[in-house]
């Protein structure tokens, strides 16, 4: 019997877009590279969920809670599209996060969320989704979002113990998601025989986030600066000719033909 494989889609997801669905590091590139950085991150995550499990813990001058609450959900859906099309499967026990005592102590003492000796993200993943489904995240990262608008606590054992562990499959799953955007994919273990192609590559780009926007405008100002310092110390050192010229004045119209005759235009294709 043949089993036919859900296609994710956008309308499936609150926040992810179909580009991301096709290349989720275009999501992870955006957010780590231009919007947080992974210790800001996880400490931001901690906070809320404190703030979300007891109301009386929140600043009352921030009113970022809710926006993070809605990046908590966006990075979850980012990871079960990961989650599933790495064909990841679930786990029987997904809170042993210690296999063995390097483990333990390699937490402790660097921070790192190793198994079994080995950081491995495909690992933390399977783990978040073996814990509980997309569907209930959803109600759990909701039901911390409601109790944000709070400003006391009504009902205190609506996470009871679990709380400790959403916080630290959550913070797990934001690092998970550092280390896939630091080495550019997630490994994945197969046997020695088998070539890994990738499926549906997509060579789009996502626009940036306004930060990221903003970072871009300044390095380009930059760019554009020094580029204009330079061309007038040219022009004061050597009359408005590259050294280069001066060093070969016989040699370029030769260049110029040599170049003119090799030339080829090369036309980008659209994105």
């Amino acid at each position: 019997m043949k089993f036919k494989q859900k296609k994710l889609k956008a309308e499936n997801f609150r926040y992810v877009i179909k580009r991301v669905i096709k290349n989720p590091m275009i999501y992870l590139t955006d957010f780590f590279g231009y919007q947080t950085q992974i210790d800001n991150w996880m400490r931001t995550i901690s906070l809320t969920l404190n703030a979300g499990a007891c109301p009386e813990m929140a600043c009352p001058d921030v009113l970022e809670n809710g926006f993070h609450c809605k990046e908590l959900i966006e990075q979850v859906e980012v990871a079960y599209v990961i989650y599933k099309q790495c064909g990841l499967k679930k786990q029987r026990n997904p809170l042993a996060f210690f296999r063995t005592r390097d483990d333990y102590f390699a937490y402790r003492s660097r921070g790192e969320y190793a198994f079994d000796g080995q950081i491995n993200p495909a690992d933390t993943l399977s783990k978040f989704f073996s814990f509980q489904s997309l569907k209930k995240w959803y109600g759990t990262l909701d039901d911390i979002m409601l109790s944000l608008t709070q400003a006391k606590t009504t009902n205190y054992d609506r996470f009871g113990d679990k709380i400790a562990i959403i916080q630290e499959l959550l913070l797990r799953l934001a690092q998970a998601m550092y280390v896939i955007y630091r080495n550019g994919g997630l490994p994945l273990q197969v046997p020695s025989y088998v070539i890994a192609q990738p499926s549906d590559t997509f060579e789009g780009k996502m626009p940036l986030s306004k930060l990221g926007e903003l970072i871009h405008s300044i390095a380009d100002k930059r760019h554009a600066e020094a580029a204009a310092e330079l061309e007038s110390v040219f022009e004061k050192a050597y009359g408005g000719t590259e050294p280069e010229d001066i060093a070969n004045p016989d040699d370029r119209g030769d260049e110029q033909k040599d170049h003119s005759e090799d030339g080829v235009m090369i036309e980008e294709a659209p994105e």
